[in-house]
């Protein structure tokens, strides 16, 4: 067994997780039970924030450091990146073409880490170093300003933000601007959401702002977990493969271990550094990244902690989550395809959903289709699973090895918090031609920019549907 998965711990009363004694102040323990026991956190919200510390090493300041990153301090946060996008690409249609039909799977807006524990694996450490004297003025200091952060996230963890429901807005409200001709007064808009509660926050959202634009539309909205089958889905070998014993994890922590150096920070923070095993170090810094990397989908403002890691070791923890992402979700060699096959019975909705709505167009004598939008709202996992399988440009790049990852594939391109997959169908108005047989054309927008295939067209950025369904129909049967 690894030294990073060894410890020792105590239960704390009061919030029902787990605090970290080192070897020093184990024999206290009992004592700082009690003493932490009654103490309240909610105490520190009222204490003044402070500032980083002037006189903090130019190595321990992100703001120090004289290199130029290639990605901004939130990207680091990986798939804990806020949604970027406040303007859509703008594309003009081919002459004689109209939208007529958008199809749609959306990531969940920005929400807070997903359980309180993660939060408290970090302030409970902090408040136990504090009660037997082990902070330093740098620790002391995190401990104050991580207590609001802690604050506005206790009870709400996994939650969507109130910045979460403000990109679903925005990004409906785009989407209706780009394509006013498919929400009409007849349009009728499905939308199937994960049975997840931000994803349901998340798509009540999306309508809200769509019936802000036209009050006349009609929703019909589900949330089964018979969807989850396509939705967000793992097979049962996915699962083996994704597993937290399965054997590709442990060539993932030695890289992990081999680019991750938790010590300055627990030097920084912590008196007796030397007290710490390595896995508490490794987990108590990871616990921080991830408080620090979160802030961004939130509303607080003022309350950054980047000031506690380097650049470089921001950059080494993106790249062991980025890596870790592509394995469980990108075309890992090793994967053979078990894990972007998880995404078949989405992509299988996704075409059966659009010939439904091409076939009603062709159809109906008045020339509208019945469904004029089908919205999906799941997860990352899902949406880079399907990325993967339909081919779409920076997200079917093949990387042999765990170092290479990052040069192919980057998860906060692909998949921020509000992530979006649009597939906006055109007709040929012309002398109804689609009503003829002729093939409508696609735009593919990845995040509200043009997403391209590996396919030929004669109007690119635009495919013509038929090609892109043969092309994605091919990919399912590999």
């Amino acid at each position: 067994m690894s030294t990073w998965q060894t410890r020792d711990s105590i239960i704390h009363p009061s919030h029902n997780s787990i605090i970290y004694f080192t070897m020093r102040t184990r024999p206290l323990g009992l004592l700082v039970l009690l003493a932490i026991t009654s103490f309240s956190t909610l105490n520190l919200v009222a204490s003044p924030k402070k500032t980083a510390s002037p006189n903090a090493t130019p190595t321990a300041s992100v703001a120090a450091s004289e290199a130029q990153p290639q990605m901004t301090l939130e990207q680091t946060g990986s798939i804990y990146y806020a949604y970027p996008v406040t303007e859509g690409e703008q594309v003009a249609a081919p002459e004689g073409y109209s939208p007529f039909y958008v199809s749609h799977y959306g990531r969940h807006g920005s929400r807070w880490i997903t359980s309180d524990s993660r939060y408290l694996q970090v302030v409970n450490t902090l408040d136990s170093a504090y009660v037997s004297g082990g902070l330093t003025e740098r620790g002391k200091e995190l401990r104050e300003r991580i207590a609001p952060i802690w604050e506005d996230a206790r009870g709400k963890s996994g939650c969507l933000t109130p910045k979460g429901q403000r990109q679903h807005r925005m990004i409906a409200t785009r989407m209706f601007e780009r394509s006013p001709q498919v929400f009409n007064d007849q349009a009728k808009v499905k939308a199937v959401s994960s049975t997840s509660g931000r994803c349901i926050m998340s798509m009540q959202s999306f309508l809200d702002a769509l019936k802000e634009q036209n009050p006349r539309l009609q929703f019909e909205t589900t949330s089964y977990p018979k969807d989850m089958a396509f939705i967000s889905y793992v097979s049962d070998e996915g699962k083996v493969f994704s597993a937290d014993d399965a054997p590709w994890r442990e060539d993932h922590w030695a890289y992990v271990h081999s680019i991750v150096h938790p010590e300055r920070l627990i030097e920084e923070v912590f008196t007796h550094p030397d007290d710490f095993s390595p896995f508490d170090k490794y987990h108590f810094m990871e616990g921080l990244y991830w408080i620090a990397a979160d802030i961004q989908n939130t509303t607080l403002t003022g309350s950054e902690l980047y000031d506690y890691f380097t650049y470089d070791e921001l950059e080494a923890f993106w790249k062991t989550i980025n890596s870790r992402m592509y394995v469980c979700n990108g075309e890992w060699p090793d994967a053979q395809g078990v894990m972007i096959h998880c995404a078949d019975q989405l992509l299988e909705k996704i075409i059966a959903d659009a010939d439904e709505a091409i076939s009603l167009r062709s159809t109906s004598a008045e020339g509208g289709c019945q469904t004029s939008a089908d919205l999906r709202f799941g997860h990352d996992t899902q949406l880079l699973r399907l990325l993967t399988l339909m081919k779409i440009e920076g997200a079917a790049e093949s990387a042999e090895t765990f170092e290479d990852i990052p040069n192919k594939w980057k998860d906060y391109t692909l998949a921020p918090m509000g992530a979006n997959l649009q597939l906006h169908f055109y007709a040929n108005t012309k002398d109804n031609a689609s009503a003829k047989g002729d093939s409508p054309l696609v735009l593919i927008l990845l995040n509200e920019s043009v997403a391209r295939l590996p396919l030929k067209s004669d109007n690119a950025p635009f495919y013509r549907w038929d090609d892109v369904k043969s092309f994605w129909l091919e990919q399912l049967q590999q």
